[in-house]
């Protein structure tokens, strides 16, 4: 039977109910904003996953690079509290060899409203590096948005693509907030943060229906991007990982992973 608020907050917007049950008519986040899991309901859509147990939900699609004997996305045996590690390729001859990434459906999109996606990851190494995480338009292996290799310049390998991108040919090796709305770069903003080796780091994106995106690194913005990506744009969730060239693998530990979305109101057609 469905409760409804007895002792009420604001308005009658939250309360409690005659059972002592919390209820609300929005929807239910923990943590602060920057570091925040919004869980789903009636109002929104929500993906969680701490990576327990011995092996990786069957909604991930693991994609790699043409090295895939050598990489893999496995639940790390005897990482406490669930941990995903993710190896890339070692032929050192580029992303198109020892690029790896686990993605799902292209069941996302901004134009809902209150789309996010956060995670808690390290590196193993900060050299020969390239990290992608957010959201992007393919399921195939592509890495959204990297570096041009000249500079601090970007090339864009998706039509739509929003995330963090950590890339040591940049001549600044820091984590850039990045995003690519119908072929056209948004101003893609130097964080002033690089990844430490072995030190875990919170990342967090948050996109508006106008495909505006705020970035925050450990629960402080960082950035935000007007034009980060197109709001009607179907999206996947993506995490990349790829050896730029060195001819030792690069692990990345995912201490879990989440991406929520509005759900669209009742009467229209998504």
């Amino acid at each position: 039977m469905g409760q409804s608020i007895l002792t009420s907050l604001h308005g009658r917007t939250a309360g409690i109910t005659h059972r002592g049950d919390m209820l609300s008519k929005g929807f239910v986040a923990s943590a602060n904003e920057g570091n925040q899991i919004q869980y789903g309901g009636p109002r929104t859509v929500s993906w969680f996953d701490d990576f327990l147990g011995d092996v990786i939900a069957d909604q991930y699609s693991v994609v790699e690079g043409t090295d895939s004997a050598t990489s893999n996305a496995a639940i790390l045996a005897g990482g406490i509290g669930g941990v995903l590690r993710i190896t890339s390729g070692d032929a050192g001859t580029g992303l198109a060899a020892d690029l790896i990434e686990v993605v799902q459906a292209l069941q996302w999109q901004a134009s809902n409203g209150g789309l996010s996606a956060q995670t808690r990851i390290k590196l193993g190494r900060i050299t020969d590096a390239y990290v992608f995480f957010g959201f992007t338009d393919v399921v195939t292996l592509e890495a959204p948005i990297i570096s041009a290799a000249s500079a601090d310049t970007f090339t864009s390998n998706a039509s739509d693509a929003v995330g963090f991108m950590f890339d040591t040919r940049m001549a600044t090796d820091n984590w850039w907030a990045t995003g690519v709305a119908a072929d056209v770069d948004a101003t893609h903003v130097n964080t002033g943060i690089a990844p430490v080796a072995d030190d875990y780091t919170t990342l967090r994106l948050d996109v508006d229906s106008a495909g505006k995106a705020k970035f925050y690194i450990n629960g402080v913005q960082v950035a935000q991007l007007s034009g980060a990506v197109t709001a009607a744009t179907d999206l996947t969730p993506v995490i990349a990982l790829g050896n730029t060239s060195g001819t030792t693998a690069l692990t990345m530990d995912v201490d879990y992973l989440h991406f929520a979305m509005d759900r669209a109101v009742d009467g229209d057609a998504v």
